[in-house]
């Protein structure tokens, strides 16, 4: 359900966390009996500016029913994939100013292509991430496998090469996004170490196996060839560079598929893959119940540090969130999970909640 970029910890993780520490004997559900609310409880978001607001709408032309909003306080950009009712919906989170979106692409981009056409591969990026983890969702026999299988690098790598495909056939071929894109990524990476987002080589050599660029499916095909090149590249590199470094690229990709099919989990579809896939990203913090109103539970977030990530995670993901008083008129921020499907989608991403009554709630629980 996620993306896989639930993955590992996405790159542009930078949660805002609160000042105020607050204590998990402060949040235990006894002491919050008697709960309203006082505020209007809502996704926090900003306002993008008319890059972003392009690349938007770039990004809704690959993906008719993709749900796109803006960070209010976070950097860079986020994409997950949710499974409700065995449709796959991706879902996109980014900063509303595109040079916020790119960091720290962006300073490296900025001499080499135009803001709009920048603010376009950004979201064309993180539809990329939604494009592969749908591809393995929806296998041509109906099983499902999710894109986690891949390390983060050769996900990036994919985003990479479908941003850059999708963003040239709009533009044409006198926009140099490909250039601009993968030396970027060799700079960025080298200039602040971050072997994460080193796809630059990857995907240069990966989109030799990409001999057409006419249609959206092309391009799928291409980010799933740069994710399997760069899964056979690092395997050929641990192994002692078997094939020299001037291989033909469909040697490379196919000792990838080699590589991930020895690791790879097949689900029997995605109705199996929905009730069992459970991701870790918010495996690390705690989740309390302090109020329940009908099918809308009201819940808390602490990190393993006691501080306050509740307001940072609704603004990450994308949650309803607002103010709370008690009858003793203290105020705690809440995010609101509306029924059954918001809550599987919270517990997807690895939530455990303590409810009311004690109990732990978490993703595989019979009754919900």
């Amino acid at each position: 359900m996620i993306k896989s970029t639930m993955r590992s910890s996405p790159p542009f993780w930078s949660l805002a966390l609160k000042a105020a520490v607050v204590w998990l004997e402060l949040v235990v559900p006894d002491a919050m009996a008697g709960t309203h609310e006082a505020s209007n409880f809502s996704v926090p978001a900003g306002s993008p500016d008319e890059y972003m607001q392009a690349g938007a709408a770039f990004a809704r032309e690959l993906d008719p029913n993709v749900e796109i909003s803006f960070w209010d306080s976070e950097s860079g950009s986020l994409s997950v994939s949710r499974v409700e009712s065995g449709r796959v919906t991706c879902v996109v989170r980014a900063s509303p100013d595109v040079g916020e979106a790119l960091k720290p692409l962006g300073r490296f981009l900025n001499s080499r292509i135009e803001p709009r056409a920048q603010a376009m591969f950004a979201l064309a990026h993180e539809v990329g991430h939604c494009k592969l983890r749908d591809a393995f969702l929806n296998r041509p026999d109906g099983s499902a496998a999710d894109a986690s299988v891949f390390p983060w690098l050769a996900q990036e790598a994919a985003a990479d090469a479908y941003g850059i495909l999708s963003v040239e056939r709009r533009l044409g071929g006198d926009v140099p996004v490909r250039q601009a894109v993968i030396l970027s990524r060799m700079l960025s990476s080298s200039l602040y170490r971050d072997p994460n987002h080193a796809t630059g080589h990857y995907v240069s050599d990966a989109l030799a196996l990409c001999h057409q660029n006419r249609t959206d499916a092309d391009a799928v095909q291409c980010a799933i060839a740069a994710a399997y090149y760069t899964v056979g590249s690092l395997a050929n590199d641990e192994q002692g560079s078997p094939y020299p470094v001037d291989s033909p690229p469909q040697l490379i990709y196919e000792l990838g598929v080699q590589k991930v099919a020895q690791t790879v989990r097949v689900y029997r579809d995605i109705a199996q893959y929905k009730a069992q896939f459970t991701g870790a990203d918010l495996s690390r913090f705690a989740f309390n119940e302090v109020s329940r109103d009908g099918d809308s539970r009201y819940i808390t977030a602490v990190s393993n540090q006691h501080a306050d990530t509740t307001y940072g995670l609704a603004d990450y993901y994308g949650f309803k969130t607002g103010e709370l008083v008690t009858d003793d008129q203290r105020s705690i921020t809440a995010l609101r999970i509306d029924g059954p499907d918001e809550l599987d989608w919270l517990l997807t991403l690895g939530a455990v909640v303590r409810t009311e009554d004690g109990e732990s709630l978490r993703k595989g629980d019979a009754e919900q």
